[in-house]
């Protein structure tokens, strides 16, 4: 029977409950009689290590981008061959979390869409571009940059036009080309004046299209051809440019502190011993009285291209363990929909320009059923901080209201807004709450220049932030090793980690269907050997379907955390020979949910040893579950 499947410990719990009838040592035969038989792994190859390389979220991509693409490209540059080369091979290789993307995707009947999801002053842009069945773009040039294509979902049509000889379009120069989302060799495309001009469609009238394009450098407009008509430009970006005539402060002024110096000032406070007194708040309110944005940090965060016609642009520019920092520009007459901060969660806010509009709503059952309680005009240069039970605002200084759901909006028709807020503890979501539902946002980190990205995060600090994060099963490993190399390892640090983090489907599926094929023992559960680590060991579990049920039984010694990916699971701890009966009892019993944690350790709250954990898996549907084992397994169990 183990030979058949090996995880199946039937046959060794049976001998085990047998076994307890006799009197056990006390040096821990009983544990060791217990344990899991693991054989069989599928091992981690070199191949396989290589290939995590290729699953990132944006922001890592967008730092390679940052690394491979030229720091000050000219415009109408000669192309650079290979620049080029490595630029799509990375497009290529690289696997981005639909999850992630999807949350930037708006889709419009009449047109195309353009949304930011990256930018390097000066260096380039990503943007992501949406279409429709059958949308297209008109004939077009690149204003001199070069343009890299890589479809993230459906195909895309590209037409090729020579330049006329008085300057308009040409003819069109071959066969129409296709890209292919599924297809990694046909997923990526590249594009440049000195090739002439194009025009991207989507030929399906079933299945919409989404794609990544990346200009270097960025750029506000390009000609237009349209049939039988001369050129004209067209914009690229927002046409609102907000004011950044305040940062020659930031040279004048001795009391007067660029952005990122305030956030180097912030990582300094999170180790303060009395971050929470009162002192403290008002040390960090002054400091974003102080703030103000250098040219460099205004091209960065709050060019014209960080303005959306759809809504308000939120993105991350700083996040430690303590603090997270947020930019967001308004286009005019935009609002954010009402929400909270979450309970027991700070904010402080300054007004870079404009002017805004915060509205708190009573206490009601849904927001759009409650009044506007209190409304708070918002002037240029004030900052502010709130928590639940204070508001206070600095310049024209006033303590008012306590803080529910509220919302915030560009009071002006016509000109834009630039905000900056700080959350403690970090933010990185928010959730919003209309009458079509409540959704879930992920604030992006755009990556420009100055501190972005997860630098000094920490598992802790991931417990404490509300918002999720996009990880590979590399980003894990490195999370958990933050984890794991402390003396006192917290369980529920390493649930919240695993609750939190939003893997790539295609990840895991492509593990699985790998493993699969490698292994040749019939019988559910399949398990595929993600890490095995000094103080870990990660396994991946697929749970088939079938006529009969998958069942899974392992010895319940040390820590173990189980994550559902898909589907749900049956999952039970059992005691053996409890107060001199030969019959196992069960001490819990619970079905896991897809993205649900459970954490087991070999000492149950209630003070019951758990002798024995049985999974199982009966439903029509298949699953996928992850599971964390510390202490390690160890290297014999492995090899069988």
């Amino acid at each position: 029977q183990h030979a058949r499947n090996p995880f199946d410990m039937r046959p060794a719990v049976s001998c085990a409950i047998r076994a307890c009838r006799r009197p056990w040592p006390k040096h821990g035969l009983r544990a060791q009689a217990l344990r899991r038989a693991v054989s069989n792994l599928p091992r981690l190859s070199e191949e396989t290590v290589a290939d995590d390389k290729k699953y990132v979220d944006l922001p890592s991509l967008v730092k390679q981008l940052r690394e491979e693409l030229p720091p000050q490209p000219g415009v109408g540059a000669p192309i650079n061959g290979s620049v080029v080369a490595r630029v799509k091979k990375v497009l290529q290789s690289v696997q981005l979390n639909p999850r992630e993307w999807q949350q930037h995707a708006v889709f419009r009947r009449g047109r195309y869409t353009r949304n930011i999801v990256g930018y390097s002053p000066n260096q380039f842009i990503a943007l992501l571009l949406c279409w429709e069945r059958g949308q297209q773009s008109p004939i077009h040039d690149h204003s001199g940059a070069h343009c890299f294509i890589k479809m993230l979902s459906g195909q895309l049509q590209e037409q090729k036009f020579l330049w006329a000889a008085d300057g308009n379009a040409g003819a069109e120069v071959d066969e129409p080309g296709v890209m292919d989302a599924a297809k990694p060799e046909k997923s990526v495309s590249f594009m440049h004046d000195s090739l002439g001009l194009h025009r991207i469609s989507n030929p399906s009238t079933e299945e919409v299209a989404v794609s990544l394009h990346i200009y270097s450098p960025p750029f506000r407009e390009c000609l237009v051809f349209p049939p039988g008509g001369a050129p004209k430009p067209s914009p690229m970006v927002s046409m609102f440019e907000p004011d950044s005539a305040p940062n020659e402060k930031v040279a004048a002024d001795s009391n007067i502190i660029s952005l990122q110096s305030f956030c180097d000032q912030l990582s300094g406070l999170k180790n303060s011993e009395d971050k929470d007194s009162q002192s403290q708040l008002h040390a960090i309110l002054d400091l974003l009285v102080s703030a103000e944005m250098t040219d460099l940090e205004w091209a960065s965060y709050a060019s014209p291209a960080h303005f959306s016609e759809f809504y308000p642009v939120q993105h991350i520019i700083h996040c430690d363990d303590e603090f997270s920092v947020v930019i967001t520009c308004w286009s005019p007459g935009q609002k954010v929909p009402p929400h909270t901060v979450g309970r027991g969660r700070m904010m402080w806010l300054k007004v870079m320009q404009g002017n805004l509009l915060f509205q708190e709503f009573s206490p009601g059952l849904f927001p759009w059923e409650s009044d506007v309680e209190r409304s708070t005009e918002l002037g240029e240069g004030s900052a502010s901080f709130l928590e639940v039970g204070a508001w206070l605002r600095r310049a024209r200084y006033c303590e008012e209201c306590g803080v529910r759901m509220h919302d915030l909006k560009n009071l002006s028709d016509t000109q834009p807004a630039v905000t900056i807020q700080v959350f403690s503890p970090p933010l990185t979501s928010f959730t919003f709450h209309s009458e079509k539902g409540t959704e879930r946002k992920d604030l992006p980190r755009l990556v420009g220049q100055g501190p972005a990205g997860m630098e000094g995060f920490s598992a802790q600090a991931l417990g404490r932030t509300a918002g999720r994060w996009f990880l590979s099963f590399r980003g894990l490993q490195s999370l958990l090793n933050q984890e794991f190399s402390r003396q006192d390892v917290k369980p529920q640090t390493v649930a919240t980690l695993l609750t939190k983090a939003v893997f790539n489907p295609q990840e895991w599926r492509e593990r699985l269907s790998n493993a699969m094929r490698q292994q040749t023992m019939g019988g559910w559960p399949k398990h595929v050997l993600v890490a095995q680590e000094k103080h870990y060991t990660i396994i991946l579990s697929y749970w088939g379907t079938g006529a009969e049920r998958s069942v899974a039984i392992e010895g319940g010694t040390g820590m173990s955390w189980t994550l559902i990916l898909e589907g749900e699971l049956e999952e039970q701890t059992i005691g053996l020979g409890r107060d001199g009966s030969d019959s196992p009892s069960v001490l819990r019993s619970s079905v896991l949910k897809e993205e649900s944690c459970s954490f087991l350790s070999s000492f149950e709250t209630s003070g019951a040893t758990a002798d024995i954990v049985e999974r199982a898996h009966g439903a029509e549907t298949p699953c996928v579950s992850l599971h964390v084992y510390h202490p390690p397994l160890p290297e014999a169990w492995m090899m069988g």
